[in-house]
């Protein structure tokens, strides 16, 4: 019985020991919980709190003591203080970038430089039950956050995709002109923004959240990398209404037609030598593609004419081109609103519009209503990857913004587009330009009476968090 006795004493001895030891790692395990959770949330207010004060320094200036009052009061409202917890001291620093792409550097003040963002600091000091002698830096937090306005260039030409390689992809000889404005891919991947072979990309400003790749031949200035990322400027536009059917089925070939604004239930197509007249309003494509332009040139979709892979291909090309129809759609005040499901066309592909080569597109976005500014407009709730293709080479006055938050803007055009137009901005999940076009952004905001959608030209206003 004396060696039992015994065993149990030392048991009793042994976890008395351990005890100690059990409790702190207890301890420092629940530390490192609300540690991880404090942190988070200190991060997050810190993200938040610099945006409220980059926006307001747009307004009101970089007025050193109204950045940091503003700060302090943001943090009162967005950070709870636990029992035991240190207050949150707030630290704000004017900055801007050293140079386009740089490091940011300290502004205002002695500096004399102008500031563009500011960097917000907040340090505190949690409570805990162990990790004070274990791992003091469960206890002191830090976090920073960095914003800044986006330059002074209007924004015009935005590429959604938050994610995946070229979020704006040129190619071959495709060339973008927006020298009054700014190019922007939001994309975070090191192919943000791509120019492949001889295309071409000249604009105020040109800015990638990930990185770009391109010769130095392929970008004029050089794109802005680690740029912030933006909210999609058109997220508030409200969609106009879908009402029941005005045609089915539109198909008009030769003559002259006018068409009325309403419910195009199946789509409308503008084929042979029709020559199309839309009243003002918005014209609503449903369960179909606008087309416009004849059959024969369905095979620009589905193949390179420009370098036909074999004989069968080129001589089909070479007789596609050769039939001389010119089909036109024209309207003045006009917003088209793409929704519903898209049937694959005789090119394989799921587009739900496409303006052939042979065809003749002038187009002026409304004035009012409900896509006042807006001239092409897709459905949020649509899948994502569908086309929306400019092949023609006639399509060189498009007065307004098209705004595709899911589908690609493609112009595969051999001439030049919209540089007729006054202004003419573009805001879709991806945009990609191949073969020869020159897609002209012009930015004249006051030589038209179609407004300029809010959060593009020159009420951009754009803030965002710096990577």
């Amino acid at each position: 019985m004396a060696w039992r006795n015994d065993e149990a004493g030392n048991v009793a001895i042994l976890v008395a020991l351990l005890a100690p030891v059990l409790f702190g790692l207890v301890g420092v395990a629940v530390d490192y919980g609300t540690w991880a959770l404090q942190l988070a949330t200190l991060q997050r207010a810190a993200d938040a709190a610099a945006l409220a004060v980059v926006s307001d320094m747009q307004v009101s200036g970089a007025d050193a003591r109204r950045m940091q009052s503003l700060a302090e009061a943001y943090m009162k409202g967005g950070v709870t203080l636990r029992f035991g917890d240190g207050p949150v001291a707030v630290a704000t620093k004017p900055v801007t970038r050293e140079r386009p792409g740089g490091r940011f550097v300290e502004a205002g003040g002695t500096t004399g430089r102008t500031p563009t963002g500011v960097t917000l600091t907040l340090t505190q000091r949690k409570a805990a039950i162990m990790s004070r002698l274990v791992t003091p830096h469960l206890t002191d937090m830090t976090v920073t956050a960095t914003a800044e306005a986006v330059g002074g260039a209007r924004l015009c030409v935005v590429g959604l995709a938050p994610s995946g390689r070229q979020g704006i992809r040129l190619e071959d000889q495709a060339r973008i002109e927006a020298g009054d404005c700014a190019v922007y891919s939001m994309s975070s991947s090191a192919g943000s923004l791509e120019g492949a072979d001889q295309s071409f990309v000249s604009a105020a400003t040109t800015c990638a959240v990930g990185g770009f790749i391109g010769q130095v031949f392929n970008f004029r200035p050089q794109p802005i990398t680690g740029c912030p990322t933006l909210k999609d400027p058109l997220a508030a536009r409200p969609p106009p209404p879908v009402g029941a059917c005005l045609e089915r089925d539109l198909v008009l070939r030769d003559g002259s037609f006018t068409l009325r604004p309403g419910t195009y239930c199946g789509g409308i197509r503008i084929e042979e030598t029709a020559q199309v007249k839309m009243m003002p309003g918005i014209y609503v494509i449903k369960d179909g593609a606008l087309v416009v332009g004849p059959d024969t040139d369905l095979i620009f979709l589905k193949t390179d004419c420009l370098h036909p892979p074999d004989k069968a291909t080129k001589d089909a090309c070479h007789k596609a081109m050769s039939i001389h129809m010119i089909g036109s759609l024209k309207g003045e005040g006009v917003g088209f609103y793409f929704t519903g499901n898209v049937p694959r066309n005789k090119a394989g592909g799921l587009q739900p519009m496409v303006f052939l080569p042979r065809s003749l597109v002038e187009l002026t976005a409304p004035r009012t209503g409900d896509m006042a500014g807006l001239l092409f407009f897709e459905d949020r709730g649509s899948p994502d990857g569908r086309s929306f293709d400019i092949l023609s080479d006639g399509a060189r006055r498009l007065v307004g913004t098209v705004y595709l938050p899911r589908g690609t803007f493609s112009v595969r055009a051999m001439q030049v587009v919209a540089d007729q137009s006054e202004y003419t901005a573009i805001v879709a999940h991806r945009i990609a330009l191949s073969r020869q076009p020159r897609l002209v952004i012009n930015a004249r905001y006051g030589d038209t009476d179609v407004p300029v959608p809010q959060g593009l030209g020159s009420r951009s206003g754009q803030v965002g968090l710096a990577r």
